[in-house]
């Protein structure tokens, strides 16, 4: 049994055994290398250009062409390159808690040989959340907190199957979603306090977040080493040699 001071206090003892700039740097490079960048689409549609018309409710054929393509530029790149730099970030922070861990480790998945497994399994990932949302509300975020370890998973083997990876993770999340919620609750208290220092305050907690995080898949992979769901041919551990 876990608990959330247990896991902070490890990823504590992580950062000031290894550093802690390594890690805020590699947090910032991953979060503008994964941002969503469909955010331009807001930057469209304030442009002065198209105010009155929209108010008018008018859609230019060059407005709708340019939120299209930002949308499909958005989701292309999320999915090539959003997408294998968040399992890279895993990695890292998984490597960094055994000796610390080196910027590449972000990128890790492009030379992992398994890339396309990454993607697809991602992807997957991604619409299952989705779909369970639109269903309901309630039954999208049980099943994203189900499926939250399947990044994690593929950060250690990349070249697990797809339904294996869900498998794993569900086993792992099984009587623990709602402490990996309070879990994540428990940092809004720092998050809150990062916003008010100008919004750049985040930054500064964000390492402490992911390490935190870290220790909880370790938590998480030695319980289904345990159960006898998984062995170490399949989760062999993270070594930064490997990377």
């Amino acid at each position: 049994m876990w608990t959330n001071s247990e896991l902070k206090q490890r990823a504590k003892s992580v950062l000031n055994n290894f550093g802690f700039w390594t890690p805020f740097f590699a947090t910032i490079l991953a979060g503008f290398l994964a941002t969503n960048s469909s955010n331009l689409v807001s930057v469209i549609i304030e442009n002065p250009k198209y105010e009155y018309v929209l108010e008018r409710g008018e859609y230019p054929p060059a407005l709708i062409t340019a939120v299209f393509l930002v949308m499909l530029f958005s989701f292309i790149w999320n999915t090539f390159i959003g997408y294998p730099v968040m399992v890279g970030m895993n990695r890292f922070f998984m490597e960094n808690r055994i000796s610390g861990a080196k910027i590449q480790s972000l990128f890790w998945v492009f030379k992992s040989g398994n890339y396309f497994n990454v993607v697809k399994t991602m992807f997957i990932l991604n619409i299952k959340v989705l779909l369970w949302s639109l269903l309901l509300i309630i039954p999208g975020i049980i099943k994203s907190y189900e499926y939250y370890m399947v990044p994690y998973i593929l950060s250690e083997n990349p070249g697990i199957s797809t339904k294996r990876a869900f498998e794993i993770s569900k086993k792992m999340t099984e009587g623990e979603k709602f402490d990996i919620f309070w879990l994540g609750l428990s940092f809004f208290g720092w998050i809150l306090l990062g916003t008010f220092a100008c919004g750049i305050g985040v930054l500064f907690v964000e390492p402490y977040i992911q390490t935190t995080y870290a220790e909880l898949y370790q938590v998480m992979r030695e319980k289904v080493h345990g159960l006898g769901f998984s062995d170490y041919n399949e989760l062999p551990g993270f070594f930064s040699e490997q990377a």
